[in-house]
C-alpha cells in the first residue's frame, strides 16, 4: 500500500469512527444502547435467525439475476460472491466494500469488473427508491409530527439523488459510449492517464447496463426486490413482537425505512452507531419513551447482533469457498493492491478486467 493511499485509508477510518462515536453518544443520551434485560421468549431468536438466512439468500439471489443477464455465470458462484461482498460492506468504512463483488466476480469469471459495477449500481438505486417510497407511504399518517417532517426533507433529497442516478444509468444504457467519451474529453488535458482509466470504467459499466434492458431479467429482479424487502419487514416486525413491542407490520416497515435512511450516512465498520440510531429513531415515532428505553433498546441490540452476526457467518463461509486471499482482496479494496494480490484467476476474461474496479 502506497504512503498516500495508506494515509487516505486511515483518514477514512478515523472519520468513520468519529461518526460512529457521535451516533452512539446521541443514542446513549436519549435511551441507551445496552438493554437492562435480555429476556425474550425462547422461540424469538431461533425463528428470527432462520428468517435472516432466507433474507440474506434472497438478497444474494436477487443480484445473481442481473449478473446472469450479462454473462452465463454459475449461480452458486454468483451467490458466494454476493454473500462475501455483503461481508466486506460491513467490514470496511464508507461502503468501500461495495467494490468487493465486482473485484471478486471479475477474478472468478470471464466478465469485467466495471460491467459488474453496473449491476451493483442498479441494485443500490433500486433499493434507495424502494426505501424512500415505503417511507412516504408508511409514515403518511404521521407526516405532521416534527421528527417526521425533518425525515421527510431528508427522504425527499435522497429520492432526488437516486432519481438522478437512475437517469444517469438509463442514459449510459441507451448511449453506451457517451459517458466514457465525456470523461476522456473533460480530463484529458488535466491527467491523461486518469482520463483513460475513468473512460474505460464508464465504457465497461455501460456495456454491462446495455445487456440488461430485456424484460425478463428486470421483471424477475423487481419481483425478487419485493420479496427481499417483504422478508426484511416481516422479520423486523416479528422480532419487535418477541421483544415486547406491540407495533404493526406497517409501523415495523416504517422503522425499517428510517433505519435504512440512517445507513446512508458514511459510517464505521459494522454500521456501528448509525445502525442503533436509525432503529431507535424510527421506533421513537411509534412507541412511548418508557417502552423505547426497555423493549426498544433490547430490540435494537438483538437486531444488530443477529444481522451483523449472520452476515459475518455467511460471508466468511462464502469467502472461504471462493478461495481468494483475504489480505489480497483487502489490499485491492483500500487501493493498495493489484490483480496479482488475488492469486491465479479462474476467469477467462482476466486480461480485460483491470479497467474495471
Amino acid at each position: 500500500m502506497g504512503r498516500s493511499t495508506g494515509k487516505r485509508w486511515w483518514l477514512r477510518l478515523i472519520a468513520s469512527l468519529v461518526i460512529a462515536g457521535a451516533a452512539l453518544v446521541i443514542a446513549s443520551r436519549r435511551v441507551g444502547t445496552i438493554p437492562d434485560s435480555f429476556a425474550v421468549p425462547w422461540w424469538t431468536l431461533p425463528a428470527y435467525v432462520a428468517l435472516l438466512v432466507v433474507y440474506f439468500l434472497t438478497r444474494a439471489w436477487r443480484w445473481t439475476i442481473l449478473v446472469r443477464a450479462i454473462a452465463p455465470v454459475e449461480r452458486r458462484l454468483a451467490i458466494d460472491v454476493a454473500l462475501a461482498g455483503f461481508l466486506w460492506i460491513i467490514l470496511l468504512p464508507w461502503r468501500l466494500g461495495e467494490l468487493a463483488r465486482p473485484i471478486l466476480m471479475a477474478h472468478k469469471a470471464p466478465i469485467g469488473a466495471s460491467e459488474i459495477l453496473g449491476t451493483v449500481a442498479i441494485e443500490r438505486i433500486t433499493d434507495g427508491l424502494v426505501v424512500c417510497g415505503l417511507f412516504f407511504v408508511t409514515l403518511a399518517a404521521h407526516r405532521e409530527r416534527a421528527e417526521v417532517i425533518e425525515l421527510q426533507a431528508i427522504a425527499a433529497t435522497v429520492s432526488g439523488l437516486f432519481l438522478g442516478a437512475l437517469l444517469v444509468v438509463l442514459a449510459m444504457a441507451l448511449w453506451p459510449r457517451f459517458a466514457g467519451a465525456l470523461a476522456r474529453r473533460l480530463l484529458r488535458r488535466i491527467h491523461p492517464g486518469l482520463a483513460e482509466r475513468l473512460g474505460g470504467i464508464a465504457d465497461g459499466i455501460a456495456d454491462g447496463l446495455r445487456a440488461l434492458p430485456s424484460a425478463r431479467p428486470l421483471v424477475a429482479f423487481a419481483g425478487a426486490t419485493a420479496l427481499y424487502w417483504g422478508i426484511n419487514a416481516v422479520g423486523m416486525w416479528f422480532l419487535a413482537r418477541g421483544c415486547g413491542m406491540e407495533i404493526t407490520l406497517v409501523e415495523a416497515t416504517a422503522v425499517m425505512t428510517v433505519f435504512n435512511l440512517a445507513l446512508l450516512v458514511p459510517g464505521a465498520p459494522g454500521h456501528l452507531g448509525t445502525f442503533q440510531l436509525g432503529i431507535l429513531g424510527g421506533l421513537a415515532i411509534f412507541v412511548p419513551r418508557e417502552v423505547l428505553e426497555e423493549a426498544g433498546v433490547r430490540y435494537a441490540f438483538y437486531l444488530y447482533t443477529t444481522q451483523i452476526g449472520m452476515c459475518v457467518l455467511l460471508g466468511v463461509w462464502s469467502q472461504s469457498r471462493l478461495q481468494v486471499p483475504w489480505r489480497g482482496l483487502l489490499a485491492r479494496l483500500v487501493g493498495g493492491g493489484d490483480e496479482r494480490s488475488l492469486g491465479p484467476s479462474a476467469g477467462a476474461g482476466a486480461e480485460e478486467r483491470p479497467k474495471g474496479a
